[in-house]
């Protein structure tokens, strides 16, 4: 290795944050699974040498921990902040449809990697069982503010996350365009509410989902 590769490996070790070791090792699990979460594959990833690692997490298992903390601040995080102070039941489960079908905002190859990972951790699976029960609890309080009792609100939001869930685990794809989705959007919200949906609010999401997918 010449003096100025090695120059700017140094430079880039230094500019390097636990954030970045993070990123890196989601995408090998994403990618590879738990097992492939090695330090010096990630540090190869990285264009670093194994020590910067060590700048930022005392060992590979600190790191681990830190996957499942971001999966968690991800992925819960960002349901629980779209059903939270919604004035409208149609405001609530539009903001839900909307983070499962926005990929950047709720990540399902994460979710399912992580899921992956918990078949062979005792630990993990509990820790995923616990989170399952956090989001259906986030989900039924959402029921239970706008109007369902118990133990309606509990099942209704058991029903509209586990479908959810399934549909990524299945790995369904779907071949109809955002309009044919968009037609069956009514349907849905009869099914998961036991309620007719807003007709002004329902056009207008629909509206903007077809245009958002027109532009990109």
């Amino acid at each position: 290795m010449s003096l100025h590769a090695t120059a700017n490996q140094t430079d880039r070790q230094s500019r390097l944050t636990g954030a970045d070791w993070i990123e890196a090792a989601l995408e090998v699990l994403v990618e590879d699974g738990v097992d492939a979460l090695q330090i010096t594959v990630l540090a190869r990833r990285l264009n670093v040498t194994r020590g910067s690692f060590y700048w930022h997490f005392e060992s590979r298992e600190a790191l681990l921990d830190s996957l499942i903390a971001e999966w968690r601040a991800r992925n819960t995080g960002v349901m629980v902040e779209a059903i939270a102070d919604t004035e409208l039941l149609e405001d609530g489960i539009l903001s839900l449809f909307s983070v499962w079908v926005d990929h950047s905002r709720f990540d399902p190859r994460l979710d399912q990697a992580i899921r992956d990972w918990a078949r062979h951790s005792a630990i993990l699976r509990k820790t995923v069982h616990d989170e399952d029960q956090a989001r259906v609890k986030a989900i039924s309080g959402f029921f239970e503010r706008h109007g369902y009792t118990q133990p309606e609100a509990f099942i209704r939001a058991r029903i509209i996350y586990f479908t959810q869930i399934s549909y990524y685990s299945l790995n369904v794809a779907e071949d109809e365009g955002m309009v044919e989705r968009m037609g069956y959007l009514d349907a849905y919200f009869r099914c998961f509410t036991g309620r007719d949906m807003d007709a002004e609010i329902g056009a207008a999401y629909r509206a903007k989902n077809v245009l958002q997918e027109a532009t990109r």
